[in-house]
């Protein structure tokens, strides 16, 4: 039980930092406070009934950092339990890093320790970056960037002057303590092509037998993490953790307490953690290299026999393999894919998505042979690897340990790569020819699709679950001790359910009331447009029109549209009419996300006016305080792509059901994304501004009033006369 001791420590701790900090208690806050500690205060395992988790939807202002900082961590010090802190963006982490948690240390009078944890690839190997660095790599075929990108193909990095510079100069800093060995602290941004050869994985990591272990960067900062009372990290990294089984790279799940910031993003991270996909070409020119990689590691380092035996015998797996997969390119290239058709996504152009994942009988017979094969591959790498993982305990006879530490991270890769390929043909190759249409579980998304990079065109096979429920609840809801999720968009339509459907989350659900008076400080106008969202061209022509009226050039304002052919064909009007929009818009795409913000505060810093065109990551986590925001135009509804793969096998699933996927999907995601669109307004309480909705849909249509009862208060002029909102 949540005892009187433990109470008096969260009120004094923020008391304290309000005064401190000059900060006024706000009454979201501290509803914020007074659920997180009753859940996590009152957990009881040997009682399944009490609830250990609790999801919070807590709007921008609320302080729900502050709010779960000082109910969460004495709460989890008291229970011996570590506190893991996880959020989607970079952003909020460095800000909970770098302000939240150091304020709170100062401020609070709790004391704590706290550092972040990151991804083993987000560090440099001292090995790798001593082989590179003094180019002993030069005889080896290199993979160790291929890992599970099934683009990469063969590479020779030694030939790339602009890398062989690069690694000189970070191994020169490493030596003389002027760098860290992070990548995110190099002075200069390393690109992911160059940055990945230096890394390493589980699987190619010798670990205490590595001769740079004591002083592994890595290793270091995992001993850290599991030695202080507070991490934070990113809901990836969780889920690589919890994928895993647990308390490899965090604590394990039952000794800490989650708070998932930021907390809406984790069912698609989950799906997107557990999507696998086989790119045909690229694979093909992948196993090409295998048979000269396997030549140079036996010429070079002399196996043994039984390793020599092994790699002798596997030119005829590896062609049979190669010509599996071209007689997979052959099959689905039979097969009929949809006519192309404009869609508001182009990654969705050129795709046959299986319904109800039900892939043809032969391509389901080809996936059974190609797992096979796979499988024999994996097998094969298997004894290669496993000796060298023992050679790095010792030398064995001739063979050297310095053979192991290099040739371990070249063949690991590899197997890892059979090893993905095996995870898909396994999903392909087990689906039933019968549809269970009356199943409680939807099954998996299975599609190709036609692809086109630098590498030139192919063949993608992908599947992917269609829910995160269920994964969730097996990796993750039961195992740990508590957890809270949080977020200033969980609820959809005013109920948690589209959020429970996705991610399968027990407990206890509230949404906390804002601190901003919307009502006085925010008008929310929909104009009497003369046509519907749905006809592009006559829709966007009526955009153009109005933005010319009713976009203030002296202010700063943020225009969002669901399309990016609809943003380029506004932005290309725009232009078109009047010299002005020149010096005024910035593009999303033209320029990095964070220079556009930049350019565009610095504009409105002289005094002038300045307009972002952004799609959906404009929509949500920027920060436009103030007048560098004054008005957010939606071009229009922002309801999901409808030939998403993933969203459409749900779809199909749930109106098997007999239910409504469009009440149950489509129109709640709609929802949340339009209030994630208007937030970027007010982000304090001083802010005031306009918010306009291009889409005459949110009061012609049936579901439309749903979705303007879910947005804030604000002041509503709906059907308004273009006229009477003209600048």
């Amino acid at each position: 039980m949540l005892n009187d001791k433990l109470k008096k420590t969260i009120q004094t701790a923020y008391s304290r930092i309000l005064e401190s900090k000059e900060l006024k208690p706000r009454y979201g806050q501290k509803l914020m406070i007074a659920d997180i500690a009753k859940t996590l205060g009152n957990i009881n395992k040997d009682n399944p009934e009490v609830p250990n988790i609790c999801t919070l939807e807590a709007g921008t202002g609320t302080g729900k950092t502050i709010a779960y900082l000082v109910s969460a961590l004495p709460i989890a010090k008291e229970l011996k339990k570590k506190l893991i802190i996880s959020t989607a963006t970079i952003a909020l982490q460095e800000q909970i890093l770098n302000k939240d948690l150091p304020d709170l240390q100062r401020h609070s009078g709790l004391n704590f320790s706290f550092t972040l944890a990151k991804g083993r690839r987000r560090y440099v190997c001292l090995y790798h970056l001593n082989r590179y660095a003094t180019q002993d790599h030069q005889t080896e075929i290199d993979l160790s960037s291929a890992q599970n990108d099934d683009t990469s193909s063969a590479q020779t990095l030694y030939n790339n002057k602009d890398d062989i510079k690069l690694y000189s100069e970070l191994s020169k800093a490493w030596e003389r303590k002027e760098w860290d060995g992070e990548v995110d602290s190099w002075k200069d941004f390393i690109p992911h092509s160059s940055w990945t050869p230096l890394t390493s994985d589980q699987h190619q990591c010798s670990g205490k037998r590595c001769s740079y272990y004591n002083e592994c960067i890595y290793f270091k900062a995992r001993e850290r993490v599991f030695k202080v009372d507070c991490i934070v990290v990113n809901h990836d990294l969780v889920l690589s953790d919890l994928n895993m089984g647990g308390g490899f790279i965090l604590p394990a799940p039952d000794e800490s307490i989650y708070i998932f910031d930021e907390g809406h993003h984790l069912p698609a991270k989950a799906i997107n953690h557990f999507k696998f996909s086989f790119r045909i070409n690229s694979s093909i020119k992948w196993l090409d290299t295998i048979n000269a990689s396997l030549k140079s590691f036996s010429s070079a380092t002399k196996p043994p026999r039984h390793i020599l035996q092994i790699i002798n015998n596997s030119p005829e797996l590896i062609k049979d393999v190669s010509e599996q997969c071209k007689e997979l390119q052959a099959l689905v290239n039979q097969l009929q894919f949809p006519e192309s058709h404009y869609s508001s996504n182009e990654k969705y152009e050129n795709v046959l998505r299986f319904e109800f994942g039900q892939v043809p009988e032969e391509l389901r017979e080809q996936s059974q042979s190609l797992l096979n094969n796979f499988e024999n591959l994996y097998k094969l790498f298997n004894p290669i690897t496993s000796f060298l993982k023992e050679v790095l305990e010792g030398d064995m006879g001739d063979f050297k340990t310095k053979y192991a530490e290099q040739w371990l991270p070249v063949l690991s890769p590899m197997q890892n790569r059979a090893e993905a390929a095996m995870s898909l043909f396994q999903d392909f190759s087990s689906t039933k020819t019968i549809i269970e249409k009356n199943s409680k579980q939807p099954p998996n998304a299975r599609w190709l699709n036609r692809i086109e990079d630098n590498e030139g065109k192919d063949l993608e096979l992908s599947c992917s679950p269609t829910l995160a429920a269920n994964t969730l609840e097996q990796i993750l809801w039961s195992q740990c001790y508590g957890a809270v999720i949080t977020s200033a968009t969980i609820a959809a339509l005013g109920n948690f359910n589209r959020f429970i459907l996705n991610s399968g989350v027990p407990g206890t659900f509230n949404i906390l009331p804002s601190p901003f008076n919307y009502q006085e400080n925010v008008e929310f106008i929909v104009p009497a447009m003369q046509c519907d969202a749905t006809q592009y061209q006559a829709h966007t022509d009526e955009v153009i029109d109005i933005l010319e009226k009713i976009i203030d050039t002296e202010k700063g304002t943020l225009v969002l549209f669901s399309s990016k052919k609809q943003m380029n064909d506004v932005e290309y009007a725009l232009l078109r009419s009047d010299s002005i929009w020149k010096r005024l818009l910035l593009t999303q795409g033209q320029r990095n996300k964070q220079v556009i913000i930049n350019d565009h505060k610095k504009q409105i810093d002289k005094g002038k006016g300045s307009v972002i065109l952004g799609l959906a990551s404009f929509a949500e986590g920027i920060d436009l305080p103030g007048k560098y925001c004054e008005h957010v135009i939606i071009a229009k509804l922002p309801f999901s792509v409808p030939n998403d793969p993933v969203d459409a096998s749900l779809t199909e699933w749930l109106e098997s059901q007999g239910r409504n996927a469009f009440m149950e999907i489509s129109v709640p995601d709609a929802s949340i994304k339009l209030v994630q669109a208007c937030g970027r307004l007010i982000r304090k309480e001083t802010d005031k501004g306009r918010i306009t909705l291009l889409d005459k849909r949110i009061f012609t249509k049936f579901y439309g009033k749903k979705i303007l009862n879910a947005l804030p208060p604000y002041q509503f002029k709906i059907n308004v006369d273009i006229k009477d909102i003209i600048i």
